[in-house]
């Protein structure tokens, strides 16, 4: 069972990651996309990369808990709180991290990392924003999305913020490659 969730988990990232490559390419003003077997080399080395990305956090917050607990001498858990605060703090660089190797590694040619490097910084801090926005809306948003969808409302809100999410993405990306020198053939 464990074996199937995976490969469905590779299939549904290496999805996410075949249109936004072509995006990025389309962005970079690339006209030829990789071959079949090099784009498969890269989307899961990429996947590999930011799900090892994502499990570091988790580690560095459950390390945190245990060093914090022991640095205060507590020998009851830590507050929640504390732990929530590290773990949030901890995936705004990770994210970012993330959204760097995307838009340097993604595109079909030599993207410079001095030129992503901002703009992943911003998108993961709009992302971050957004998700927070998210947050303070969702009663409103949700009353009126089960209103409209019913019991798809969860599914539509999932949709609607990753859409919102994904075109943040690809700004960032246009405003990185804005000033790009031509591609090289």
């Amino acid at each position: 069972m464990q074996i199937t969730s995976i490969l469905l988990l590779l299939i549904t990232a290496n999805g996410i990651f075949l249109p936004v490559e072509v995006a990025l390419n389309d962005v970079w003003g690339v006209k030829q996309n990789r071959t079949y077997f090099k784009n498969q080399l890269l989307i899961l080395g990429l996947i590999f990369l930011c799900c090892g990305l994502a499990l570091m956090s988790f580690i560095l917050t459950a390390l945190n808990q245990t060093y914090l607990g022991n640095f205060l001498g507590l020998t009851s858990a830590i507050p929640v709180w504390i732990s929530l605060g590290f773990f949030k703090l901890a995936a705004i660089p990770i994210s970012i991290l993330a959204l760097f190797l995307v838009y340097w590694l993604l595109p079909n040619r030599r993207v410079p990392p001095l030129r992503v490097a901002p703009v992943a910084i911003l998108v993961g801090l709009g992302i971050e924003l957004l998700k927070y926005i998210n947050l303070l809306i969702w009663p409103l948003l949700k009353d009126k999305l089960q209103k409209e969808y019913g019991p798809f409302y969860i599914s539509v809100t999932i949709v609607l913020f990753s859409f919102i999410a994904s075109m943040i993405v690809l700004a960032g990306a246009e405003w990185a490659a804005r000033e790009a020198p031509p591609v090289q053939p």
